[in-house]
């Protein structure tokens, strides 16, 4: 990432003064700007980090915006609606980056050797959350089962996680699951 750097000795490296202010208080940025700025960052870093230009990925994010002003043209508040939508949204971001922001970055030439299951398992963490929270996050607080399967149907990871968990247990790797709420 250009502006969110997990450790200042990397600060040298990255060019512009702008983004070394910004990396100096980050911690006090973070939140802020994930609550109201994440769901449009979202939808545009999806379209820019896009390997090949995919038509239906620019007519995605077409759709959304226009259900976005359909939306909020039918409603008295729209401001309110977008706040309270952006805020939603951000619990989300936050969960997501927590799965991944808080392990140790590799390089892609590192993590593309050996074993896929181990760097699967190195490169996340599970967030515990309530049944009842489960629809909420889409199986996504599952963040290992979505990692090693990423082709299994999301209704599917409260019964794989169990057995990654013996699994890291029995071959000594890290399962780490935080609470979140």
């Amino acid at each position: 990432e250009d502006v969110w750097i997990q450790n200042k000795k990397i600060i040298p490296f990255y060019g512009q003064e702008f983004i070394h202010l910004l990396a100096n208080f980050q911690h006090i940025l973070f939140i802020p700007i994930i609550f109201f700025f994440g769901r449009a960052g979202i939808i545009v870093d999806s379209t820019v980090t896009e390997r090949k230009f995919r038509p239906w990925t620019l007519l995605g994010n077409v759709l959304h915006i226009l259900l976005h002003y359909f939306i909020l043209s039918q409603t008295n508040y729209p401001l309110q609606v977008y706040v309270v939508a952006s805020f939603q949204q951000a619990i989300l971001s936050l969960q997501l980056l927590g799965n991944h922001y808080t392990k140790a970055f590799h390089p892609v030439h590192v993590v593309s050797e050996g074993n896929y299951c181990l760097w699967q398992v190195l490169c996340t963490q599970d967030f515990a959350c309530p049944k009842w929270a489960r629809w909420y996050y889409g199986g996504l607080n599952f963040h290992y089962s979505h990692h090693l399967f990423p082709k299994l149907s999301r209704e599917y990871f409260h019964i794989t996680t169990p057995r990654i968990k013996e699994l890291c247990e029995k071959h000594g790797l890290p399962f780490i699951e935080i609470e979140f709420f």
